[in-house]
This record gives structure tokens, C-alpha cells and sequence, in this order.
């Protein structure tokens, strides 16, 4: 059954979560002069990808900028220790598990990517965090919907 012409049909949670991930990566990470080369060639990698797809990916799943801040303002606050390399890492590490679950190409790209930066910054150190961040961010975006 087709939807009637005209519907509107909402964002899946995994579509959401992808886009929630993007905005934490595209708004709050950023690479120095001070870091490594290896670092500053993967982030500057990552970089451009974003600059030529966030606004297509965004998008897919449109979601009210105040959500959205406060839900990057909740990731940030649910990393509780480390570097601040090993918390991006962290942070990338948990968009790959989003975006390694998306059909389409560009998020995969992103992931390949991500994976590259958070490897350079923290190797696979952060994955096992990463996921357990995941579950909990999960968790706050349903608060956050149910509350409306």
C-alpha cells in the first residue's frame, strides 16, 4: 500500500540517528596545527566529505535545531572520561555504528572515513565506550520524543 499523495511519512529511528550523529561530528569536532599529521589529513578528510553532503544527508531526516542542540549537549555530557582525543573518538566511533547501518552510499562514505579519524586519534580503544554511548543516546532521544 502506497501512501495517499501528499504524506508525509516521519524519519525512521535509524535515519534519525544517523542525521543526530552527523550533527554532533559536523558541529562540535575539530582538528588543530598541535595535532598529529596522521589526525589532521583523516579530520580534513572527513571535512570535506561533509561540506559537500551534510546538506543532502541532513535532509533525509529533518530534525527542530533546538532538539538537536540539546541532544549534542546530552552526548557531550554522557562522556565522562578521557582525552579529548579518545572522547572524539568516541563520539566518531558511535557514528560509524550509525551510519554503517545506512543503505545509501554517502553515510557508508562517512563511516569509512570517521573509522580513519578515529583510529588516528584513539585506535579501536573506543569502540566497546562507543557503543554503550549509542544505547544511551538512544535512550535520551526516546525521552526527548516522548516529552515533546
Amino acid at each position: 500500500m502506497r501512501p495517499a499523495r501528499g504524506a508525509v511519512l516521519a524519519p525512521s529511528p535509524a535515519a534519525i540517528e544517523r542525521v543526530l550523529w552527523l550533527a554532533a561530528v559536523d558541529r562540535c569536532l575539530v582538528s588543530t596545527a598541535a595535532d598529529p599529521t596522521e589526525v589532521r589529513r583523516a579530520y580534513a578528510a572527513l571535512r570535506r566529505l561533509i561540506d559537500r553532503a551534510a546538506q543532502s544527508l541532513y535532509a533525509q531526516s529533518p530534525i527542530d535545531p533546538a532538539r538537536e542542540s540539546r541532544w549534542i549537549l546530552d552526548v557531550r555530557a554522557a562522556l565522562h572520561s578521557g582525552t579529548p582525543a579518545e572522547r572524539a573518538a568516541v563520539v566518531l566511533w558511535a557514528a560509524c555504528g550509525a551510519w554503517t547501518d545506512a543503505p545509501s552510499g554517502r553515510w557508508g562514505e562517512l563511516a569509512d572515513l570517521a573509522g580513519d579519524l578515529a583510529d588516528a586519534l584513539d585506535g579501536v580503544e573506543g569502540c566497546a565506550r562507543a557503543m554503550a554511548l549509542r544505547d544511551t543516546m538512544e535512550d535520551v532521544w526516546r525521552e526527548m520524543e516522548a516529552g515533546r
